[in-house]
């Protein structure tokens, strides 16, 4: 078994960027599930629900589950548009800078949803 594991990672193949898309997608459903029933129910409660009140009890009430909720996401989101280019985009000088714009832009939304954790 531990031979075979060796192997896939030397020879790289797509395997174990598969299986990776496999397992985070299998634990993004009930990730997601949990954090939109909990803010659903807490909506639910309110006399008055507004959008303050919404993204407090996102951002203040699960702050690690949603943190590992969104690094999840963005690496499957991130993984599965690098797969597409690399398989669709034929220039390679397009295809190079299409693959650094998207991990810049995976950059840039952990942190507007950092900044977002700190204020509210």
């Amino acid at each position: 078994m531990t031979e075979k594991l060796l192997h896939i990672i030397r020879t790289k193949s797509g395997s174990i960027h598969w299986w990776g898309q496999r397992g985070s997608a299998f634990l993004l459903v009930p990730l997601l599930m949990y954090l939109l029933f909990d803010v659903a129910f807490f909506m639910g409660q309110q006399n008055d629900p507004t959008i303050v009140l919404f993204l407090g009890r996102l951002f203040n009430h699960n702050t690690f589950l949603l943190l590992i909720t969104n690094i999840i996401l963005l690496w499957h989101v991130k993984s599965g548009m690098e797969v597409i280019i690399e398989d669709y985009v034929h220039g390679e000088i397009t295809r190079i800078y299409a693959i650094f714009f998207v991990r810049v832009i995976t950059i840039e939304i952990l942190e507007y949803l950092y900044k977002c954790t700190i204020f509210f």
